[in-house]
């Protein structure tokens, strides 16, 4: 046995001002569930959105369904949420009296997106001419704002609960001013080990507790020789989609509708349709770690000769970029070509 001052300081406690957690070396969690709650609600609700049209504001937070923890292993902070916000909103336009109200829903606000990732879907209650000008300009102006609302929203999520959760050490154990901040360093990229994460269904077979899959993000642009709505509807026609891909497909081009193509090999679901300018996906490989989705956003132009798809896809697994890269090139841009003629000039 080491005598008294000896051996592994993480087991000394006596010198210590609390006598508990030698330095920060066991794992502590904080709930910050409610406070979050709390804070979401406070930011969201109020914000005017103005245009040209007219004005809409957010009214309340009927859901705010998720939870929060911030957690402390070896004097790092690693911070997890999953939130799924829905918010109702109201406006009108200009010299008009009669009010349109709808719902914006935020889906997958979690560490494993980037803020500017996060989804944010506009919705009507009521199809109406002024329904339709409100939405376009909440789909022009909203984002940007609710995003920059999310990303306050975790500065002071890390600031509030940074407090507390990295212990004092014993003065004569005290670290450099520079060592001191590189291990009060935040980590919103590396899960814990929570109920969520932690069952063998949501991680890769093997991987320990905690794990973080490596993903990376492609962006890609083609030219076809038709008009946007032509192409619109071949990427979202089950039928068209069937003939181009050459295998049984299930095409259901509304918010929340299902998609499956290459008999299942490629599944997920639409998040937002918007004929015929764009289409936002989840959109997963069942060579895939399971429940893991990537998120595909085609944006189609229509030029002078041809039809411009923009194509942007994030959360790919990093092993998986250059496959599913030539996929995308192979499998569908070439075969739409091939199929429709869209490879010959329009003009």
């Amino acid at each position: 046995m080491a005598k008294w001052g000896e051996g592994d300081p993480r087991w000394i406690v006596e010198e210590r001002p609390d006598a508990t957690n030698v330095n920060n070396w066991h794992w502590t969690e904080k709930d910050a569930s409610v406070w979050s709650q709390d804070k979401l609600n406070t930011l969201l609700v109020g914000l005017t959105f103005d245009g040209p049209e007219g004005t809409c504001q957010t009214t309340e937070a009927p859901n705010l369904q998720g939870e929060a923890t911030v957690n402390n292993r070896k004097g790092k902070l690693i911070f997890i949420y999953d939130w799924e916000v829905k918010l109702q909103w109201t406006g009108t336009l200009l010299d008009v009296e009669k009010k349109v109200s709808g719902e914006i829903e935020i889906p997958n606000l979690s560490d494993e997106h980037e803020v500017e990732d996060v989804d944010v879907i506009v919705t009507t209650k009521k199809s109406s001419p002024e329904a339709q000008k409100l939405k376009e300009l909440m789909h022009r102006v909203a984002p940007a704002v609710i995003r920059g609302k999310l990303d306050q929203y975790l500065r002071c999520l890390k600031e509030e609960y940074s407090q507390g959760v990295i212990l004092p050490r014993r003065v004569s154990e005290q670290l450099p001013t520079s060592q001191q901040n590189s291990s009060l360093t935040t980590d919103t990229r590396k899960r814990s080990p929570s109920p969520r994460s932690s069952s063998p269904a949501s991680r890769p077979s093997g991987s320990k507790i905690g794990y973080r899959l490596p993903t990376t993000k492609i962006t890609l642009t083609e030219s076809f020789k038709t008009s946007v709505d032509d192409l619109f509807t071949a990427l979202t026609s089950q039928e068209l989609v069937q003939a181009f891909t050459r295998n049984s497909a299930k095409v259901e081009a509304w918010k929340g509708g299902a998609y499956s193509i290459m008999d299942g090999q490629i599944t997920g679901q639409f998040v937002e349709v918007e004929r015929p300018t764009k289409i936002v996906q989840r959109w997963r490989q069942t060579s895939w770690p399971a429940n893991h989705y990537s998120k595909v956003t085609l944006e189609l132009q229509q030029e002078s000769d041809c039809a411009k798809l923009t194509l942007r896809q994030t959360e790919i697994p990093e092993s998986d970029s250059d496959r599913t890269r030539d996929g995308w090139k192979r499998y569908i841009f070439e075969s739409i070509k091939s199929t429709f003629g869209y490879g010959a000039r329009l003009f």
